[in-house]
């Protein structure tokens, strides 16, 4: 006990003996390193917490780059696809359309002839049953017109009825 009692009155004397300014200096030391450690610690956390969220940033990214994509070749394949089905559909509306176009112009091909032989039949038919030299009765038809005026008139409507008919047997070959 008295080994400890020496010892400590050597503690307090050292102690005691120190210089004023020098637990300041330790305490300042100890702060300092105290600083640092905290200082160090904050950094690491931060590096922790920066490199997780860019570790999390890239990630996230590449499966946003990877759905973007995906999206883009989605949209990719609906508009192909809309854009098929409307060539689609317009490829079957102008068939349908050449179809219409070529009854209609069968229609009306038929039409056209029916009429044709129709006006050629009834000119015809009117032409033959005229009889051009007939003899005309000055007193009944011919009142106030002279005789050569009605004649006159007469072989121009011959003509018309010719020349009617021959239009009709040249724009009309069956006819002939």
């Amino acid at each position: 006990m008295i080994k400890k009692e020496k010892e400590l009155d050597m503690m307090s004397k050292t102690n005691d003996q120190t210089k004023p300014g020098h637990v300041k200096q330790i305490c300042q030391h100890f702060l300092t390193h105290a600083d640092s450690g905290l200082a160090h610690r904050l950094q690491e956390e931060e590096f922790a917490v920066h490199f997780d969220r860019n570790r999390t940033h890239r990630h996230e990214s590449r499966l946003s780059v990877k759905t973007a994509r995906d999206v883009e070749e989605e949209e990719k394949k609906e508009y192909f696809t809309k854009q098929l089905d409307f060539y689609q559909q317009k490829h079957k509306i102008e068939e349908n359309d050449i179809a219409l176009a070529r009854k209609l112009q069968e229609e009306m091909k038929i039409k056209s002839n029916a009429v044709d032989r129709a006006d050629y039949n009834f000119h015809h038919d009117s032409f033959n049953d005229q009889n051009p030299y007939e003899e005309i009765d000055d007193s009944t038809a011919f009142d106030d017109i002279s005789s050569d005026e009605q004649l006159a008139r007469i072989l121009q409507e011959e003509e018309q009825l010719l020349a009617s008919a021959n239009v009709h047997s040249h724009v009309n070959p069956k006819f002939r």
